[in-house]
């Protein structure tokens, strides 16, 4: 295992962690927004709530399944600093 090799197992995790929790957000918050612009509601609560509501419900989802792939790599990551560093 290469530095480059670990450096793109990083970005890859970190993408595949966060994606899904960005993704929840967005459509949330163009949904809110979309019906707060016909309601002509301009509060930034009605749009702000639905998100945050979304990002949990993705994380308490989600949050096992992540939690275990962040062990994974941190532990091939610990197993891999022997053949890194020399």
């Amino acid at each position: 295992m290469r530095l480059v090799d670990v450096a793109r197992q990083a970005l890859l995790l970190t993408l595949t962690l966060s994606l899904p929790t960005l993704a929840a957000s967005l459509a949330a918050g163009v949904v809110a927004g979309l019906g707060a612009s016909a309601a002509r509601l301009y509060d930034p609560l009605v749009t702000a709530v639905p998100r945050q509501l979304a990002v949990a419900a993705v994380l308490a989802l989600s949050g096992a399944t992540g939690a275990a792939l962040l062990v994974r790599f941190t532990s091939e990551l610990w197993a891999a600093i022997p053949t890194l560093v020399r």
